[in-house]
């Protein structure tokens, strides 16, 4: 395997199985500590390397999240995410959120509208194969027909002439990633890890989010597809950046931990997305 990218991907992957991955049947762990408790908030944590939160609102999914046992993952990375989480609230709201009301400010809607489009018709790919990997062959149609339609009759994708077109079956705008996939096939979380700028994740969603990259037409475009994959995920984010800050702040704003609030509720985000 030449390249060192895969290498670390297949380590992870193999690793997988040994860190406490808990079969999907099983019920999941919960922890009742007082801060937990208390933390706990009423949407999840932003997402930039999985699913694209301005598709649809978080709140949808978890109407009945407060009254659900708190989803536990080990965090022995502790230290380390929650130094990574200090400097992404930093970012998120002392560079992100400026740049983002700069950027709407001196663009039309109907130009972020366009960016926005343009991004989740790029990444096709990686919704197709994934559904094709989890079984959903009728929903692998459904993108397949989105995408030829938007990147024919939409400009390439900027205009998404496809959108609100009744469908063979229901299909989440957000469609689905290889954590998602993994999560579909028995596979737990692993451990928590906050990486800088895209936020938090987990072994398994990391794995994910890596695989991912290959299944991109970035990956046949670039010597470094992970790098340009990561970038263009967080211009992805950036364009979603006013549900990403809202759902963030509420989650910040509403708990005695942050750090916790944060992690769980984006744990229980993923569990929820990988049991839809």
């Amino acid at each position: 395997m030449k390249s060192p990218v895969l290498q670390i991907l297949l380590c992870i992957c193999l690793l997988l199985p040994v860190c406490g991955c808990a079969k999907k049947a099983a019920a999941p762990a919960v922890e009742q500590s007082a801060t937990a408790t208390e933390a706990r908030p009423a949407a999840p944590a932003p997402e930039t390397a999985g699913a694209q939160p301005g598709d649809a609102t978080f709140d949808d999914e978890l109407d009945d999240y407060s009254s659900q046992p708190v989803a536990a993952i080990s965090d022995p990375l502790e230290p380390w995410n929650r130094f990574w989480f200090a400097f992404n609230d930093i970012f998120y709201l002392h560079v992100a959120k400026p740049l983002y009301r700069g950027y709407v400010f001196i663009t039309p809607q109907e130009f972020r509208t366009g960016v926005s489009n343009f991004f989740h018709n790029l990444f096709f790919p990686v919704r197709f194969v994934n559904n094709i990997l989890q079984g959903k062959f009728k929903a692998a149609g459904v993108e397949f027909g989105r995408f030829v339609i938007n990147t024919t009759v939409g400009f390439g994708g900027l205009i998404d002439v496809a959108k609100g077109r009744k469908t063979i079956v229901p299909v989440d705008e957000r469609g689905e990633d290889f954590g998602q996939t993994l999560g579909t096939w028995g596979v737990g979380h692993g451990f928590y890890i906050v990486w800088p700028f895209l936020g938090p994740s987990s072994l398994r969603e990391t794995a994910g989010f890596l695989a991912d990259s290959y299944t991109t037409p970035l990956a046949y475009v670039s010597a470094h597809p992970v790098v340009l994959q990561t970038g263009v995920s967080v211009g992805d984010g950036f364009s979603h950046l006013d549900s990403i800050l809202e759902t963030y702040e509420s989650v910040k704003d509403s708990a005695v931990d942050p750090y916790v609030a944060a992690r769980e509720a984006y744990i229980e985000y993923r569990n929820i997305r990988v049991a839809h």
